[in-house]
């Protein structure tokens, strides 16, 4: 555990709205159109980035609501004025969205400022829209490869983030073929969490660890030279790293990741966290970015007992998970939600991202090489 430096990650909120109403969304308050203030972002700029305890680098993540439903416009200023507030800050700036407001003035914003562009969705229209729907109740699938093929069409590089549900699990072929003709830099495979106001999920059944390590194996036999997974590089990456490093997790390290909320709460661990209600532990806000810094965060009193139960947790962990080397405490959200104790150890985010993604991966290769 660290002392609460340095601050890696900014995660911002620049409104809760989402304009999508997707099945799995973990925000409880996702109706909600405010937008965040240009006096928020300016306390932003002063108590926050330019803080001593924040990184000369600084990655700062636009999210926690539908970032695209606020305009173009709002960005320029908002980046203008958290690059005037830290001058001897580096700051990298980064959308994850639903992707059906796509257009060439807002890629003329990402290339402008060096934006780097994240899309979520989920494969193939028949299982993206089961789940990734509009607010009229239609599916979403033709609205974000619209928002796709305009990046494309403009060279402008793009990731993606696709949940994973059971059905997903059940067909690999389908969705591998999808993605490997998407023309993305990458792919990540996000789980079905259990996670905020979405209490079940599809992955909860007993079959799915086999199902979900068949599907990575799937994906590293067919080896498509157009599809690069963020899970299989994560393993790649695991292996060279140095040992102390391989066991680094930002999510149980007090402020390497700070979140803001729309009206300027702060909060730290896991990003899902903040809003939540609870009064047990003040919706997760525990300063005030308008009055104060990320050292704040560090002296309020029910903070200092999450800080507690978290390290719990993570001791917990390495007792009893032989994983415990390469995941480092796992995720305070999932843990929350899933057990609801921060003392707790395994859960089925776990068991998923980290547990059989290694056994998966490390199994395909093996087999691989003879």
């Amino acid at each position: 555990m660290n002392e609460g430096a340095p601050v890696r990650l900014v995660v911002v909120q620049p409104t809760p709205y989402c304009s999508l109403d997707c099945a799995y969304c973990y925000l409880p308050f996702r109706n909600d159109r405010r937008r965040m203030t240009l006096d928020t972002l300016d306390a932003i700029g002063r108590n926050l980035l330019a803080s001593p305890l924040v990184a000369s680098e600084i990655d700062i993540a636009w999210h926690a609501g539908e970032p695209m439903t606020v305009p173009p416009e709002w960005y320029r200023d908002a980046f203008e004025k958290l690059a005037a507030n830290a001058p001897d800050k580096t700051l990298r700036h980064g959308f994850q969205t639903n992707g059906i407001h796509i257009d060439p003035t807002w890629i003329e914003l990402w290339r402008a400022y060096n934006v780097r562009v994240g899309v979520s969705i989920d494969g193939p229209a028949r299982l993206h829209d089961a789940r990734r729907r509009t607010r009229a109740g239609g599916g979403s699938h033709a609205l974000v490869m619209r928002g796709v093929d305009a990046l494309r069409d403009a060279g402008q590089a793009f990731h993606v983030i696709a949940v994973l549900t059971a059905d997903a699990l059940r067909e690999p072929d389908e969705v591998l073929d999808f993605f490997a003709g998407l023309g993305a830099v990458e792919v990540g495979l996000n789980v079905e969490e259990i996670e905020g106001v979405h209490g079940e999920s599809s992955l909860a059944g007993d079959d799915i660890e086999r199902l979900y390590k068949r599907f990575l194996s799937r994906a590293i036999e067919r080896a498509d030279p157009g599809l690069r997974l963020r899970e299989v590089e994560g393993v790649r990456w695991l292996l060279s790293a140095p040992p102390e490093v391989r066991a680094s997790n930002p999510q149980v390290s007090p402020l390497a990741i700070v979140s803001v909320s729309v009206d300027g709460k702060m909060s730290t661990y896991s990003p899902e966290l903040l809003g939540t209600p609870t009064t047990r532990w003040d919706d997760f806000a525990f300063a005030d970015v308008h009055r104060e810094g990320p050292e704040a965060i560090l002296e309020n009193p029910v903070f200092m007992k999450l800080r507690a139960d978290i390290e719990r947790g993570v001791v917990a962990c390495a007792q009893s998970c032989g994983y415990f080397t390469v995941c480092g405490g796992g995720a305070p959200a999932n843990k929350w939600f899933e057990l609801g104790d921060f003392a707790g150890a395994e859960t089925l985010y776990c068991r998923l991202t980290r547990k059989a993604t290694l056994d998966a991966v490390l199994e395909a290769w093996e087999t691989a090489n003879g």
